[in-house]
């Protein structure tokens, strides 16, 4: 389809600005060509020229996708910005949807596992790039994944979690280590033990 497109000052007032309007030439011409067939009077044919720019003109308008935030942040690989309202943080896709709400006090940076860092009222959780909540925000800290695995201090003793959020270890040793094979130690009442972790 053929396009003109026409610039004109800025019709709303704006200091140096200028529009750019672009409508198809062929309703315009369908329209128009029983005007000068027919020799209809110069009236007729300013109305429906007037008609069009209007009609064409309207969609090249931007449009409101998202509710209104203090700060919209750029948008990762995956489509997903970051947003601040009030001092708190969630997010939003490009369609403008609001994935997680604006509660939270940080949301950290997604890794290839599609899973960021949460902080809210002081605890750490866990949250996906759809906005779905893997770890609740109940944590004093959370490890980064070794593996599948992560260690999770609450009420100063550790446990741990896999990546889907589920426990595997419960908060209870004084001290947790996992190597680099995937070995587990850990310490409850001076004594060091053996973890086998079964997901």
């Amino acid at each position: 389809m053929i396009f003109i497109n026409i610039l004109t000052d800025n019709p709303f007032g704006l200091p140096e600005k200028a529009i750019n309007i672009n409508f198809p030439v062929f309703p315009f011409v369908i329209i128009s060509l029983p005007c000068f067939i027919f020799n209809q009077n110069k009236t007729v044919m300013k109305k429906i020229i007037f008609l069009l720019l209007i009609v064409f003109a309207l969609p090249a308008f931007a449009q409101e996708i998202s509710k209104e935030y203090d700060r919209i942040g750029s948008f990762n690989s995956r489509g997903v910005a970051l947003v601040w309202k009030n001092k708190l943080v969630g997010m939003i896709n490009k369609s403008g949807k609001e994935l997680a709400k604006p509660e939270y006090e940080k949301i950290g940076s997604f890794g290839s596992d599609n899973l960021a860092f949460t902080t809210m009222f002081g605890k750490i959780g866990i949250i996906n790039s759809d906005g779905k909540v893997v770890v609740q925000n109940e944590y004093e800290s959370i490890s980064q994944f070794n593996g599948q695995l992560a260690i999770t201090k609450r009420d100063g003793l550790y446990g741990i979690i896999n990546k889907k959020g589920k426990v595997l270890v419960r908060n209870e040793y004084q001290k947790l280590k996992v190597d680099k094979y995937g070995g587990v130690r850990a310490v409850k009442d001076g004594q060091e033990v053996l973890l086998d972790i079964k997901d």
